[in-house]
């Protein structure tokens, strides 16, 4: 099937490819719902390595005083005690912020994703003869010469599709 804005056939899809995209698609969500484990160890910043400290602060070393050595030390301990509070502070926030992501998130980008495939396969059954140009990006019905931009597939809904075909279809 030829496309009627270009008139070649190469990058021409029918409706029903798209479908069977979707439910390839939807199998895998499916398939990765099923088959994923429940988490365990460690995630995140918890699996992160730590860097190691270390520090050159021998006694005498350049010809340091034993004052400016033990302020040096106490400089030391306190950058550490602020470094590993940071760190816990940051392990804990990453924590929350993972378990929101999972939680919450992400079932609810894979609900919004499995209504948009759910979607396309719908419009696929009720108009197996539309047909879009990929190099064109356009739609066209099976053998009709009217053409229109190809929409956004995400955010289609079946009456916007009824809509384009019955558009396509008055011509």
């Amino acid at each position: 099937m030829a496309c009627p804005q270009c008139g070649r056939s190469e990058q021409v899809h029918s409706v029903q490819e798209l479908a069977d995209l979707a439910r390839m698609r939807l199998g895998q969500m499916q398939q990765g719902l099923e088959a994923s484990p429940p988490q365990s160890g460690l995630r995140g910043w918890e699996a992160e390595p730590r860097p190691i400290r270390q520090d050159r602060n021998t006694i005498g070393y350049g010809g340091e005083s034993a004052s400016s050595i033990a302020g040096s030390i106490a400089d030391d301990v306190a950058g550490a005690v602020i470094g590993e509070a940071a760190r816990f502070i940051g392990r804990a926030i990453g924590r929350r912020v993972q378990r929101t992501y999972a939680e919450r998130v992400q079932p609810a980008m894979a609900t919004a994703q499995e209504a948009m495939l759910r979607n396309q396969i719908a419009i696929a059954e009720r108009h197996p003869d539309l047909r879009g140009c990929m190099s064109d990006q356009v739609i066209f019905l099976a053998g009709g010469n009217r053409v229109l931009p190809f929409p956004n597939l995400a955010t289609l809904t079946i009456d916007q599709a009824d809509a384009l075909v019955a558009t396509l279809r008055s011509g």
